[in-house]
């Protein structure tokens, strides 16, 4: 049998690949079904894997396979520099799993604007945009007018899981890809992005309760119209506590106003005298009218001089002992095609099949970008026919 083709590749760009994606040669080996020792050949220059191996080495470390056939790493990007830290993470301290999370968001990004480039067609802008020292209620306000989404609707929504969905959906048609990943733990991220287009990246873990989703998602296009206004983190920023960062703070007062707008957010909390005095079920169900977490009607609350901060750190103590901000596991998990589209969003998985259909996108392209194999393209496409908020979406 003729050997394959051998992959002109610098040695020096596959220790790069696995180094970046935080695995160790024996863990990248298993994930791409290759030998250890075969793989420690390739990076030592001693042999070279074949275009088909290449791949596999490329869906492991999440890099398009062109990366590999440059003639030395890239420098002067480092997406643990640009993706912003949780209370507790400092640089180079990710898990593998984060690391890989973070490297298929900018993977598929990249593969988008590819795709679209492909086409023929202009890349979505989000040209919304927003300063620091700007009032947070007028920023809340141009935020929701943005969107398209009124007080009404938040309260007419069955449930968070329809909520999420709808906020979700109307920050993706500003031009944002919004992912989830289900793969690393809570404690060390409940969601980030990259904030700078085109097509900017929000990051939402799914082990979040939707509320809390709902938050981090608002927080985080925030980040974006803050990074189009020119005010985005610098190393030295990004190094520090979230709350020790200027940028944090006016984000979440930012995203704040816009869930719980001043006016119609008081006039609601009037109706829920319990709430205000920290009793639980009192704020759960005022937690479940409007669509928001506990923790961010407390601090709202707090920020409009209604309680105090006391009983807000005592709350947030309380919650974090018994798991609050977790959602709950369901029986069995939903099907194949709504966890693609629920995880890579409906806008990224559209134009992949569009790019397929039409030609641009190859079948091998379609398995790497959506990681599933193609015999599921047919209930994936039926899923996209979904309205947002409906059950199946969720």
């Amino acid at each position: 049998m003729s050997r394959s083709i051998p992959a002109i590749v610098q040695p020096t760009l596959l220790h790069w690949a696995r180094e970046n994606a935080g695995l160790r040669i024996e863990d990248a080996a298993a994930k791409a079904a290759i030998a250890v020792e075969r793989l420690r050949q390739w990076e030592q220059g001693e042999d070279r894997p074949s275009i088909a191996q290449l791949r596999r080495l490329g869906e492991t470390y999440k890099r398009p396979l062109a990366v590999f056939f440059l003639p030395e790493p890239p420098q002067g990007f480092d997406p643990q520099r640009e993706f912003r830290r949780l209370p507790g993470m400092t640089p180079q301290k990710e898990s593998p799993e984060l690391r890989l999370t973070l490297r298929t968001a900018l993977f598929r990004r990249e593969a988008a604007r590819e795709i679209y480039e492909r086409l023929g067609e202009p890349i979505p802008e989000c040209r919304a945009a927003a300063h620091p020292h700007e009032d947070d209620e007028v920023v809340g306000q141009r935020i929701r007018g943005l969107l398209g989404i009124t007080w009404q609707n938040q309260l007419a929504w069955a449930s968070a899981y329809a909520a999420l969905n709808a906020w979700r959906t109307a920050i993706e048609r500003q031009g944002v890809l919004v992912f989830q990943t289900g793969d690393v733990e809570l404690t060390e991220m409940r969601g980030t992005g990259i904030p700078h287009g085109p097509l900017p990246v929000i990051l939402l873990n799914n082990v979040d309760a939707p509320h809390g989703r709902i938050f981090t998602l608002l927080h985080e296009f925030t980040h974006v119209i803050l990074t189009n206004g020119g005010h985005r983190t610098s190393p030295m920023e990004g190094q520090r506590l979230p709350e020790d960062q200027l940028l944090e703070r006016v984000s979440n007062r930012f995203a704040a106003a816009a869930l719980m707008p001043r006016r119609e957010f008081l006039a609601e909390a009037a109706n829920h005298t319990e709430a205000l005095a920290g009793d639980d079920e009192g704020l759960r169900r005022f937690a479940n009218r409007i669509k928001v977490s506990p923790e961010a009607i407390l601090r709202r609350l707090v920020s409009l001089q209604k309680v105090p901060t006391s009983l807000y750190q005592q709350k947030q103590r309380d919650w974090q002992q018994r798991s609050w901000f977790s959602a709950p596991q369901g029986a069995g998990g939903p099907s194949i095609e709504v966890r693609v589209v629920s995880s890579i969003g409906r806008p990224f998985v559209g134009l992949v099949l569009d790019g397929y259909q039409r030609n641009v996108v190859s079948s091998a392209d379609v398995v790497d970008y959506l990681g599933v194999q193609l015999k599921y393209l047919d209930k994936i496409a039926r899923q996209l026919r979904f309205e947002p908020g409906t059950a199946a979406f969720a």
